[in-house]
């Protein structure tokens, strides 16, 4: 009987002590924020503007911040525990450092709707984590704000699924234009204002001396060794290497030509582009 009560006053004792931590934590909040290089590039979402929305949110409910975390040019279509940034809030989490998650927008969780749901209730159940939208008044706490959460998310979702296919849509009708439908710019050029391609003069030349040399007989691995020993910057500062050499002499833009290929069609485009080229067309025996 003695052994009896030592484990119910153990478990009652253990009970306390939760309930002390959660009373604890229930006013300090961690900050996530996430932008895919894509959200950057044609939308200009930024992680600033994210970090200065928690902020103020956090100060308006009387939360105690305790670190913004932050996945920068990550997926949305990621598990977030695979991410380096969420894999710190997991581990706080564990910890028990604190019992409110603040993101902008709950689509900074995860695009899917099934990572969402499924990663918003690991940390309610698991830890004891309220996820909460800054942007967006749904609570996930009660059993009606989780279902209304995998409502909303169910049709973030959906429109997520339309976006996409407009913007493909757009790309297309782009391309068909001549116009630069998306993607990194080439080497030689930088995105203008409208979104096309402008040339970058010291890069072109580099560019041109990629073909000279190849005319010249030279392959991929001797070009990226010529242009490493006389000095030639790349844009990340690090050595040429001959896959970099192979896609300039492989990309069609340098001759003022648009290239691409929309799998889910099969339409493959190339045509005369609305930009400058660097090369004359057709210069080195390419197929125009």
């Amino acid at each position: 009987m003695k052994t009896t009560n030592s484990r119910i006053l153990r478990r009652m004792q253990a009970r306390k002590q939760a309930e002390e931590r959660h009373t604890e934590t229930a006013k300090v909040a961690v900050g996530y924020v996430r932008v895919s290089t894509e959200e950057q590039r044609d939308s200009g979402l930024s992680l600033g503007a994210q970090r200065e929305a928690i902020e103020a949110f956090a100060k308006s409910q009387g939360y105690q911040l305790l670190e913004i975390i932050e996945d920068a040019a990550v997926s949305g279509a990621k598990d977030p525990a695979t991410r380096p940034g969420f894999s710190r809030v997991l581990e706080l989490a564990q910890t028990e450092a604190f019992g409110i998650l603040l993101v902008w927008k709950f689509d900074r969780l995860a695009r899917h709707l099934a990572f969402a749901v499924t990663t918003a209730q690991t940390l309610r159940e698991q830890y004891g984590v309220t996820l909460r939208s800054v942007t967006e008044p749904i609570e996930t706490e009660s059993p009606v704000g989780q279902m209304m959460f995998g409502i909303f998310a169910s049709m973030a979702a959906m429109e997520r699924e339309e976006i996409k296919e407009r913007t493909l849509m757009g790309r297309k009708a782009k391309a068909q234009q001549g116009g630069f439908a998306g993607g990194k710019a080439p080497y030689g050029y930088r995105r203008d204002k409208e979104g096309g391609l402008e040339v970058v003069p010291e890069e072109a030349e580099i560019v041109r001396h990629v073909f000279a040399l190849s005319k010249r007989g030279l392959g991929t691995k001797a070009i990226a060794a010529r242009l490493n020993e006389e000095g030639y910057p790349t844009r990340s500062g690090r050595p040429w290497i001959f896959t970099t050499i192979k896609g300039i002499l492989e990309n069609a833009k340098y001759e003022g030509l648009v290239e691409y290929y929309f799998e889910d069609e099969g339409l493959h485009v190339k045509q005369p582009g609305q930009h400058e080229a660097i090369l004359p067309p057709k210069v080195f025996g390419r197929v125009g």
